[in-house]
Formats: C-alpha cells, sequence, structure tokens
C-alpha cells in the first residue's frame, strides 16, 4: 500500500527535526560558539513546533518549513559557497519545497533563494554565470515539473478510487435492490398464495358422490364472492365432468336482491356448461325474503339438504 501525501509530509517534518537535533547535539559536544548553539537550538524547536503544528491540522505549516529551510540556508551559508563555488545544500530548500508544497512554492523559493544569493555576492561570482543560472534554473524546473506530474499522478489515482467507491456502491445498492425486490417477490407469491387459499377455503368445491360436487355457502355472499364461486365452481365442473352442483346455502347469514341475483348467475353458468344445479339449506326466512323480492330461480332444484338433492339426483 502506497504513502499518503500527507503521511510522507509528515515524514520529511520528523527527518528534518532529526537532523536538527543531531546537528544540535553535535554543537554542544563541540567547542561552539555561544550564537550557534542558540541557532541550532532554535532550529530545532521551530522544526518541533511545526511538526505539532502540523499534526494538529495547519497547513501552512509545511510552507512555514519550506520558508524557513530556504531562509537559513540562504543567509548563514558562508563563503566560499555564496559567491566563489556552489553547495550540493543550496538544493536543500528547493528539495523540502518540491515534497512539502506545491509547484507554485517550489518556484517562489527558488526565485527568493536566487536573489538572496546575488546580493550577498554583491551580484557577481558563481550565480552570475549562465551556465550555472541553465543549471540552477534547470534543476528547478525539472523540480516543478516532476511535482506536476505526481501531482497529477495523485489526482488520476484519487478519481480511480473514486470511481471504483462508486462502482462498488452501485453495485451493493444494485445488490440490495434485487434482495429488496426478491424479498417483495416472495411476499407477493406468499400473499398470492394466501388469496388462493383463503378463496378455496371461501368457495370450497367437495365432491360427495361420482358426478356429485357439494359447494357450501358461508356467510354473505357479496359480488367479490359470487364471482369467485362462480369461476371456481366452472372450472371444477369441467376439470370433474361434475353433473350436479348442490349450493348448501344453509350459512347464508343475509339474503337480498343481489345475493338472489349472484345464486342466479352462478346457476346459469352452470346450466350452460351441461351441469344441474340444486340449492339446499334454504331457511324459511330465506325463503321468504326470495319471496318478497320476486326472485325466481328457474331450472334450479331446491331441497332442504345435501342428502335430500342426492336422493333426488337420479
Amino acid at each position: 500500500m502506497g504513502w499518503t501525501q500527507r503521511q510522507i509530509n509528515t515524514f520529511l517534518f520528523i527527518l528534518l527535526l532529526t537532523g536538527a537535533l543531531v546537528a544540535l547535539i553535535d554543537v554542544l559536544t563541540r567547542d561552539t560558539p555561544q550564537m550557534t548553539r542558540i541557532g541550532y537550538a532554535f532550529a530545532a524547536l521551530c522544526a518541533g513546533g511545526l511538526l505539532i503544528a502540523y499534526r494538529r491540522g495547519w497547513e501552512y505549516a509545511r510552507h512555514t518549513l519550506a520558508l524557513a529551510i530556504m531562509l537559513a540556508v540562504a543567509f548563514f551559508t558562508s563563503e566560499p559557497y555564496v559567491s566563489q563555488q556552489m553547495d550540493l545544500l543550496h538544493a536543500v530548500p528547493m528539495v523540502v519545497a518540491l515534497v512539502l508544497t506545491g509547484p507554485r512554492w517550489l518556484l517562489v523559493n527558488a526565485i527568493l533563494f536566487l536573489v538572496i544569493m546575488l546580493v550577498r555576492s554583491g551580484w557577481s561570482g558563481v550565480y552570475t554565470s549562465i551556465p550555472n543560472l541553465v543549471a540552477y534554473g534547470a534543476l528547478a524546473g525539472g523540480m516543478i515539473l516532476s511535482r506536476l506530474a505526481v501531482d497529477n499522478a495523485q489526482r488520476l489515482e484519487e478519481a480511480r478510487r473514486f470511481a471504483e467507491e462508486e462502482r462498488l456502491r452501485t453495485v451493493e445498492a444494485l445488490a440490495l435492490a434485487q434482495q429488496r425486490a426478491d424479498e417483495l417477490a416472495q411476499r407477493n407469491a406468499e400473499q398470492n398464495r394466501l388469496l388462493q387459499l383463503v378463496s378455496e377455503l371461501e368457495t370450497p368445491a367437495i365432491a360427495i358422490a361420482d358426478g356429485v360436487l357439494l359447494a357450501p355457502v358461508v356467510g354473505n355472499l357479496d359480488t367479490r364472492r359470487a364471482q369467485a364461486l362462480n369461476k371456481r365452481l366452472l372450472e371444477t365442473v369441467a376439470h370433474r365432468r361434475t353433473r350436479l352442483v348442490i349450493l348448501d346455502i344453509a350459512g347464508v347469514t343475509h339474503v337480498d336482491t343481489s345475493v338472489a341475483q349472484s345464486l342466479v348467475q352462478v346457476a346459469q353458468g352452470l346450466r350452460l356448461i351441461g351441469c344441474r344445479v340444486a340449492i339446499s339449506g334454504m331457511t324459511p326466512a330465506v325463503a321468504a325474503t326470495l319471496a318478497s323480492l320476486n326472485a325466481t330461480l328457474p331450472d334450479i332444484m331446491t331441497c332442504r339438504s345435501p342428502q335430500d338433492a342426492l336422493l333426488l339426483h337420479p
């Protein structure tokens, strides 16, 4: 797994702090001027403070450290590395700016360092040499281009990672949606099965003899139940080649015009496919209600019980 930019920055902070502490220990163990010791101690404190600030979220600690290192190298470099010859140490500020900041800050640091060195050398010496300036510019330009390439690669990687995360979220969402759809389909299938079971229990058709079906009707026979009863009886009669269907209405609690019409429709549908119809269990109250409604049951045999209907069946 690759390092993040923040991890790289933190590592460089720690590396610079370690270098400052090692240098401080070195000057403390040798006979060096007091101001030199104070300078190294101050550098170590600054590096430690900026590291803590960066760890706590102050992003400008990166720029501050890069600028501080550039100024320290530019002002504390002594001859012959000011006007007579260039030093490898002079590339350190650009390297630090390359890692910690962006291309713009790197360019600013490189230009400021060059200006300070020119001022200190009296606008003469190695930094006024065209070959040296070209080499310095090439070094700075190469670092800037490399940082641009790294930033672009990081952006591409972040975009790729974001796209991959979006793809995974989409796949998870689709899987969840499919799971919910399957669960919904399963619930619908179970509900349909229960509705079918309820429909069968509401409109049972029982074979009680060869070619004879008993269809007990219980409760209120509304339009929905009448249609379900008619459909079930027609399918069952056609499948079993039934010759007689006994509609037992002893359990019907209420009879009105719609109930009478429903019974007539069921009976007519059965007779159209060649099946006789008998109605049993008609109570005196039901008979009186049908008579008061002038409801007629043409070509329908009536009897007191299913047993009587069987006796009348040839």
